[in-house]
């Protein structure tokens, strides 16, 4: 279970990276100079874009980072449009959307970049129930209501050393599109059950409960519901609900930094000049989690931001940048192969200008 108090850092996080001056030191590394990005995208990368920008602000004084959660689509179209510089979204672009990218960048367009995985969690809020194993199928059965009982003997069976009550679940989930259903989408789709997501980011019509909330309202709905089930990033499920432990590969997996580390450090890393991907292994540990993207250009049409942006880039796979954002927002770091990786495309951004 995630501290209390990391919580507190996410908003101390979002507040400090809303006031860092411009003009906060004078004194600059050589080849670099003071400025600002915009960056828009994705809900699940707010809280470490102001961790890596806090860290940018620290090692190079008079840098600044400001980040506008509205959405991964959003955000790709900002960026695409040339009103952002950067955009965050939780999945790599594909090779025409990368292509199509112009409006910050030449026709050498955009790139890729796994830089975080933030774990996703099943969250239950049920009066003396304090740990609970669920399995793919019976999560599936739950969302879609074919179980609607918390003692049925489907998760009886899951969880034999555990009281059950006989209470009536209440499923609770953000309506698509949204970043936490990607990963379950794809836990789910070899369940057994007949799943099928009209698109990765959306769930089945069949899913119940679905509200048009944002994820901390949702969680004070569900603070309020006892019986409550609902999916979540790590960073608000926190010591706030219960969260289930899933089986994957036929053994339950705690949603811990360490299980979700196990899952990043042995998952498969892709390479290319346009993409770095990182996918989680649940063989080895928790294997639940959106993985974060940063979208940036291969080559920037102005010179001058391509330095800031290449700046901000080295600095987001930093080991500060990368501590940061796991400790302000539970977000862990992409595998040693995925950060090299990363590191490389960001510092031949432009071919180093």
């Amino acid at each position: 279970m995630i501290p209390v108090s990391r919580r507190t850092k996410i908003s101390a996080a979002l507040l400090l990276s809303t006031v860092l001056p411009l003009s906060a030191c004078s004194t600059m590394p050589p080849g670099t100079f003071e400025g600002a990005l915009t960056g828009i995208g994705s809900n699940a990368g707010q809280g470490a874009v102001s961790a890596w920008g806090l860290a940018w602000g620290s090692s190079v004084k008079g840098t600044y980072v400001s980040y506008s959660p509205d959405g991964s689509a959003a955000g790709l179209k900002a960026f695409q449009d040339g009103q952002s510089q950067f955009a965050v979204g939780s999945s790599p672009l594909s090779e025409s959307e990368s292509s199509a990218v112009r409006g910050m960048c030449t026709s050498k367009g955009a790139m890729s970049l796994a830089a975080g995985v933030l774990p996703v969690g099943v969250a239950i809020k049920l009066k003396g129930v304090n740990d609970l194993v669920l399995d793919s199928k019976t999560l599936a059965q739950i969302l879609q209501g074919s179980i609607k009982r918390w003692n049925d003997p489907g998760i009886a069976a899951l969880n034999p050393e555990t009281k059950l009550p006989d209470v009536a679940i209440t499923v609770l989930v953000q309506e698509g599109p949204t970043d936490t259903v990607g990963p379950v989408n794809s836990y789910l789709k070899g369940a057994g059950t007949n799943w099928n997501p009209p698109a990765q980011d959306r769930w089945p019509a069949s899913v119940v409960g679905q509200v048009q909330s944002p994820p901390l309202d949702l969680a004070n709905k569900l603070d309020d519901t006892n019986g409550g089930l609902s999916i979540l990033d790590g960073s608000i499920i926190g010591n706030r609900f219960v969260a289930a432990q899933l089986v994957f590969d036929g053994k339950p997996q705690r949603l811990q930094a360490s299980s979700v580390v196990d899952a990043v450090s042995t998952g498969s890393v892709t390479a290319s000049p346009s993409a770095i991907t990182q996918t989680l292994d649940g063989r080895s540990g928790y294997g639940l989690g959106t993985v974060i993207y940063m979208y940036m250009c291969r080559e920037y049409s102005d010179d001058q931001m391509g330095r800031l942006a290449r700046s901000f880039g080295e600095s987001v796979f930093s080991e500060e940048a990368q501590k940061n954002a796991n400790a302000y927002a539970f977000v862990m770091s992409p595998s040693k192969k995925a950060v090299n990786e990363g590191r490389a495309l960001v510092n031949a951004i432009g071919d180093g200008q």
